[in-house]
């Protein structure tokens, strides 16, 4: 049995660490209302379900309209001489750290019904008041204990770089199966697709069809929005991350340490892929890499996206892809592509045309006419030597040929095959 008692006793925040949080924000916000601004606190910090050195305060900053208000905020951050960075978005936010505390403004329309929303952040407030409205303090900790277990297993996070589940679908998830150990069980039994409405606007599947458009509805869960009926509050959750949450919350409930869930991370460092790649016979890629935004968003994704076609173009090359693996921290995308083999014949057979494609026939074999060709199923193919065979110079080829395309991408990037490095900054 676990003691969920004692992970609460770390986790959660004692009266006077809240007391001194809680003053703090008050402070920063009496700073907000001196200056004509009408703060809203939001996320964990509101529903006092945050979880101990968690210092990222969501706070949105209501407006009677959306001119402007970016740089209306902007110009009240510089007057009061505080330490900010303004982040690019539909509509541009704000990071302000104060006094420990990691504020997000964000600055919304202050609106009375859901349909005068012009942005989903805009929604926030209906939904705060809803969770709110909905836990009791015993619940409050099973949503610390749930929001720390799927961060712990990677599934956090609505970020298009996760794909994972939001914070607020998290909780609708808690409050839909009222306890982390129910809803861990429950978990473990999904299978697509899972539907939770808790406000049950909706009899069935086939009515949700008739009010959510497609886009709405293709992940393999649909949480409806209890402020919202026609907003499916997991729509970019991906098969991935809802196979990962099922999954680890099998291993979860057979696992004889329950505690290592709630305190670290499932992820391998180098030294464990390594070892992995020697077990298996494979090469290893090593790369580290920096997105260039100031977005974390924004950023992360560009770090994957060149993750992801690095893969691709070493796959184009010839070589096989036995396994890959990607983990972030706050800065950087840290990936292990496992590959064989070590370097790829001399020779390789390239596809030409059907026989009868005379136009592109020719070209082929004007080309290739000087070696072995063969016929295959009505196609032409030539036994043509490698420009390419050995691994390094596979990556210097992609750097050197796609170096505006990973220059929009990064502005750091680093590799590591066996001894050799290669390291660009931009």
């Amino acid at each position: 049995m676990i003691d969920y008692n004692k992970i609460l006793s770390k986790i959660k925040p004692s009266e006077e660490e809240k007391k001194k949080v809680y003053n703090i924000i008050n402070e920063f916000f009496d700073i907000l209302r001196s200056n004509n601004l009408e703060p809203f606190l939001g996320g964990s910090f509101a529903k006092d379900t945050w979880i101990k050195n968690d210092f990222d305060v969501d706070t949105f900053l209501l407006f009677k309209d959306d001119k402007n208000i970016s740089n209306i905020v902007e110009n009240v951050l510089k007057k009061e001489n505080l330490d900010y960075i303004r982040i690019r978005g539909s509509r541009d936010y704000f990071k302000v750290s104060y006094k420990g505390l990691i504020f997000e403004l964000v600055p919304i329309l202050k609106i009375n019904d859901i349909k005068e929303a012009k942005n989903t952040t805009d929604l926030s407030p209906f939904h705060v008041k809803y969770v709110i409205s909905k836990l009791d303090e015993k619940m409050k900790d099973e949503v610390r204990l749930l929001k720390l277990f799927t961060k712990n297993i990677n599934v956090y996070g609505a970020e298009s770089y996760v794909r994972g589940f939001s914070g607020y679908a998290i909780e609708l998830i808690l409050i839909n199966y009222r306890s982390f150990e129910n809803t861990i069980k429950n978990v473990s039994n999904w299978r697509p697709k899972v539907i939770i409405d808790l406000e049950k606007y909706y009899k069935n599947y086939d009515e949700i069809k008739k009010n959510l458009s497609k886009d709405k509805i293709k992940s393999p869960i649909i949480i409806i929005d209890p402020t919202d009926k026609y907003r499916n509050v997991a729509a970019s959750v991906s098969l991935q991350k809802f196979s990962e949450f099922i999954y680890y919350s099998r291993i979860f409930l057979l696992s004889e340490d329950k505690e290592k869930f709630f305190f670290n991370k499932i992820y391998m460092n180098y030294d464990e892929i390594k070892r992995l790649a020697e077990k298996y016979n494979v090469n290893m890629i090593y790369l580290k890499i920096e997105g260039d935004s100031n977005n974390k968003d924004i950023k992360n994704s560009k770090a994957l996206s060149l993750f992801n076609n690095i893969k691709k173009w070493i796959n184009n090359i010839g070589f096989k892809i036995f396994n890959y693996y990607y983990f972030f921290d706050e800065n950087y995308l840290y990936g292990y592509i496992l590959y064989y083999p070590d370097k790829l014949p001399e020779y390789e057979i390239r596809e030409g045309p059907l026989l009868w494609e005379e136009k592109n026939y020719n070209r082929f074999y004007e080309k290739h006419k000087n070696e072995e060709l063969i016929i295959r199923n009505g196609k032409i193919y030539a036994v043509t030597k490698r420009k390419i065979y050995d691994i390094y110079k596979a990556l210097e080829f992609i750097i050197n040929n796609y170096k505006n395309s990973i220059r929009k991408k990064v502005k750091y990037l680093y590799i590591k095959i066996g001894e050799k490095e290669i390291e660009i900054k931009y």
